[in-house]
């Protein structure tokens, strides 16, 4: 008896033991997740604008319910960081830090219910060391709903597999409603939904479940806006971005390969290699003949139908590196189930050169994006630089010719002048109006005004400029400073329209 009591006695004190050790290593998890969102707010606060997110800022100027180019979540993000921190960088990119951290306690939640706490917590800092997410937790793009939206309807599927609740169905509804109005790539999750319902027969009882069809009903009510403005505009949306399908190159592995390395990068090499092995196990154990878990069952839905239909777009055509986000926060999970896999003595050494490696090259874009480590042709960083001395040069230039409005014929340059003139000078981008049709039109006495051309030089658009205008007068060049050289704009003086020019 005593010797049964002792060793009670013992298997308490061990529990209680794990229990303090999850307690700790869950709080470090967390103060880390913290830092990095403070982090990620100061870098948020201090770096200029991408030609993106500005385009981005011009759709929260007036409401819309949806865009050409994607839905309006975005700018719905960003009008709430405008309306906190005002028409400023951090306000435009305010909410990203603070989604990139749900998103991390999401992630967390999600494979705690699949897999335990263990690989709950390597799961989130496996995420947090990923570049793609860590960069794309300040930019505030499509991308960043789009890939807590995506975790949001994984998350809700383990709740519903763990709980085996029928309502849980309507959440899957409403984050698959909120994913279709953040980016179309969202659609996969119904293919997501599908699988999962039918690889695991006992998930097919779910077909039958009235809450599953009213899920649908929700999603699809959440995103109705998109289906109206496509319906006024001619599907102009639609077909922008489902016409990317189509076969625009020629049929061979270049693109695949690009794909793969891509990949590599983005989530760091050793983060990468070991997602894949981690991929290649859940998908044996979710489509064995035997012994399938429901677990494994639902990680891979979460990330094969994506995963193939990227895959084969690119034995065709390129795959943008930012378009698989969404499957980043579910391959960190089968990162951190392939570290079990791992010997005990190696696992400890694998995990932290996966974690050193992602955070190392994290670091490095930060700082090079402050500060140019290496000189390149073509830095997506530089487009941040320069951009206020440029505007109050152009604006000096507009008010020195009496010109009356800004023009431009590129969606890049447009965002930027409308963030950097700021209401100084009314912008217009002469070509592809549809971008813009839901800001209020310039003034009829304002067009007659002669037009001050801005553009970069590689975009300059000679002919639709003297399709415009009857008179073409050059004015020079411009150079926005951006640590690589300077990028040269373009000047010219417009006047005598044939037509109303917009």
């Amino acid at each position: 008896m005593t010797a049964v009591l002792t060793t009670e006695a013992e298997s308490g004190s061990a529990a209680g033991e794990r229990q303090f050790d999850d307690r700790t290593a869950n709080s470090v998890l967390l103060a880390a997740v913290l830092a990095l969102t403070a982090i990620r707010l100061g870098f948020a606060s201090y770096l200029g604008l991408v030609d993106d997110e500005a385009y981005y800022r011009i759709w929260t100027l007036a409401p819309s319910l949806s865009y050409l180019d994607h839905p309006p979540m975005v700018a719905w993000i960003i009008c709430a960081g405008r309306a906190i921190a005002g028409d400023t960088t951090l306000g435009v990119r305010l909410l990203g830090p603070l989604i990139g951290a749900a998103g991390a306690l999401v992630l967390w939640r999600t494979a705690y219910l699949l897999y335990g706490a263990g690989i709950a917590r390597a799961s989130v800092w496996i995420m947090l060391a990923m570049p793609l997410l860590a960069v794309g937790g300040i930019i505030v793009t499509p991308d960043l709903p789009s890939v807590l939206c995506a975790g949001l309807v994984v998350w809700a599927l383990a709740e519903l597999n763990r709980s085996q609740n029928a309502r849980w169905w309507l959440a899957v509804g409403l984050f698959a409603g909120l994913g279709l109005l953040s980016k179309y790539t969202n659609l996969f999750l119904g293919g997501t939904i599908l699988v999962w319902l039918l690889a695991a027969p006992q998930n097919r009882k779910w077909l039958r479940a009235p809450e599953l069809w009213i899920g649908g009903i929700i999603a699809a009510a959440v995103a109705s806006p998109v289906v109206i403005w496509n319906a006024g505009h001619g599907w102009a949306s639609f077909t922008k971005q489902f016409g990317r399908v189509a076969h625009n190159g020629s049929a061979g592995p270049t693109y695949l390969l690009e794909f793969i390395g891509v990949f590599f990068a983005l989530a760091s090499p050793v983060i990468a290699a070991l997602a894949i092995a981690g991929l290649v196990r859940i998908t044996r154990s979710a489509f064995a003949s035997r012994g399938r878990k429901e677990n494994d069952v639902l990680l891979a839905a979460a990330i094969l139908p994506m995963l193939i239909y990227f895959a084969a777009h690119a034995l065709h055509d390129r795959v943008q590196g930012n378009w698989p986000a969404p499957l980043y926060p579910s391959l960190a999970i089968c990162a951190a189930i392939a570290l079990q896999d791992v010997s005990l003595k190696w696992r400890r050494t694998t995990f932290l050169a996966a974690l050193a490696t992602g955070f190392v090259m994290t670091a490095a874009i930060y700082v090079h994006a402050v500060r140019p480590l290496v000189i390149t042709a073509k830095d997506p960083t530089e487009q941040m630089r320069g951009w206020p001395a440029l505007a109050d040069a152009i604006e000096a230039k507009r008010r020195e010719t009496n010109a009356g409005w800004v023009a431009t014929s590129s969606y890049a340059t447009t965002g930027q002048l409308f963030m950097g003139l700021k209401g100084r000078s009314d912008v217009a981008q002469l070509d592809q109006r549809i971008r813009y049709e839901f800001l209020p039109p310039l003034g009829a006495s304002l067009l007659e005004k002669p037009a001050l051309y801005v553009e970069l030089e590689r975009r300059v658009d000679l002919p639709l400029i003297k399709q415009k205008f009857r008179k073409v007068e050059p004015l020079g060049t411009l150079t926005r400073a951006n640590g690589s050289g300077g990028a040269t704009y373009v000047l010219y003086l417009l006047s005598d329209p044939p037509a109303p020019p917009l």
